[in-house]
């Protein structure tokens, strides 16, 4: 199913070009990454992707009926709690305010932000400002989620954390994200669509397949196993794990483990 096709499309700002020539169809499902450099016209496409933009010149089509949008920069004083700023954002869908919590509490508990949900958001860190962003738009429960730059100014954990999450949901709705890091693009994306000077260069739609290893390590106690980012973690017996993580990032792990007195057991590609 074809949820967003554009031919030709446009945008100008105040006299001002800053798409040309776009031309793009988007199938529902799909997990898409639009890179480029600052200012390429990254954000602009995917705001015009979920009509936050209008086009100017050609044509553009969408058959979704919901989108959640994630923008890169939170605003910064809400003064509401967050509880209170998600149900009210919650509340535009029509859902029932019981449903609303429920849903809240469950998505509060995969972000592991259920402390936060009775501070004001203006005092909580950008981490979490940007975890409360995108569970506001998964309440909507939409079609697609659009998210600029998601992982932008968080920490190597909390990176980790919102892969996992968003890896949950890639056979439910079509994600479209525009980021930098090698980290979600290589551990998300099935397609990458690259962005200079307000045009497409470049739409890899064949099907990356993603690269893991499998590390088997005897760690001195548990708490060691969440200092390390990875996508999956088993314990396995006593004080062995197994851990999955991306191949570019598997030095790295691999580094980190035996700094905190690890034994590396087992290093194995893993499909």
């Amino acid at each position: 199913m074809i949820i967003f096709e554009a031919v030709g499309a446009g945008k100008k700002i105040d006299g001002v070009s800053i798409l040309n020539d776009i031309s793009l169809r988007i199938s529902l499902g799909e997990k898409i990454a639009i890179t480029g450099h600052n200012g390429s016209g990254k954000s602009s496409l995917l705001k015009l992707i979920g009509g936050i933009y209008e086009s100017s010149t050609g044509q553009v089509k969408r058959a979704m009926s919901k989108t959640g949008y994630v923008p890169e920069h939170f605003p910064e004083n809400i003064r509401f709690k967050m509880q209170e700023y998600l149900l009210l954002m919650g509340k535009m869908s029509g859902k029932s305010e019981s449903e609303l919590m429920e849903k809240i509490h469950i998505y509060a508990e995969i972000f592991t932000i259920k402390e936060f949900l009775n501070v004001p958001l203006k005092n909580c860190s950008k981490g979490t400002k940007q975890k409360a962003g995108i569970i506001q738009a998964l309440l909507m429960d939409p079609q697609i989620l659009l998210l600029d730059e998601p992982l932008t100014g968080l920490d190597e954990g909390t990176q980790y954390e919102l892969l996992n999450v968003l890896d949950t949901y890639k056979k439910e709705i079509t994600i479209v994200f525009t980021a930098h890091e090698s980290l979600l693009i290589d551990g998300l994306a099935d397609r990458v669509i690259t962005v200079a000077n307000g045009r497409i260069i470049e739409d890899d739609k064949k099907e990356i397949k993603k690269k893991y290893k499998s590390i088997k390590a005897i760690i001195p106690n548990q708490s060691i196993a969440l200092e390390i980012p990875s996508i999956q973690i088993h314990n396995l017996e006593a004080n062995t794990i197994e851990m999955t993580v991306l191949n570019d990032h598997s030095d790295d792990v691999l580094t980190k483990l035996l700094q905190r007195g690890c034994s590396i057991v087992e290093l194995k590609e893993k499909r």
